[in-house]
């Protein structure tokens, strides 16, 4: 008796093992990510700019972003990070972004367009707020 309940607790963990979804190796973008400064050559006003971005680990992207005040706006596609961190993707829509140079540590996030005429400053975060999901058009 005590034998097979030591061989169903091995089959058991066994089968957990084996099921456990793995994260795909070397995407250090996999996260969310909170705007947390932009810093541009051009001016463009005083307006209150917030985005959140959540990039998965297999490639697609679900962007909130407010300008101004009032409702947050939702984009979502895919996007590729190449082996020298450009940074490019395409909207559900079919337009397409990028690219931007992506400098990326543990806990912030550096996107630097062509020239650099502007660089986004991000910092990781857990979650995006309610707060901006629940207040979209």
């Amino acid at each position: 008796m005590m034998k097979r309940l030591l061989i169903l607790i091995t089959c058991a963990l066994a089968l957990a093992a084996c099921s456990r979804k793995e994260d795909p190796v070397g995407n250090p973008l996999a996260g969310i990510w909170e705007l947390e400064s932009v810093s541009t050559k051009v001016s463009v006003g005083d307006v209150n700019v917030s985005v959140y971005i959540d990039f998965s680990a297999e490639g697609s992207f679900t962007l909130y972003q407010q300008i101004g005040e009032g409702r947050y706006t939702r984009f979502a596609g895919s996007y590729s990070l190449t082996s020298d961190n450009k940074l490019s993707g395409q909207y559900e829509n079919g337009s397409l972004w990028g690219p931007y140079t992506a400098q990326i540590g543990e806990n912030s996030l550096q996107l630097t367009t062509p020239g650099g005429r502007e660089v986004d400053t991000y910092k990781k975060v857990s979650a995006i707020p309610a707060s901006v999901t629940g207040n979209i058009y």
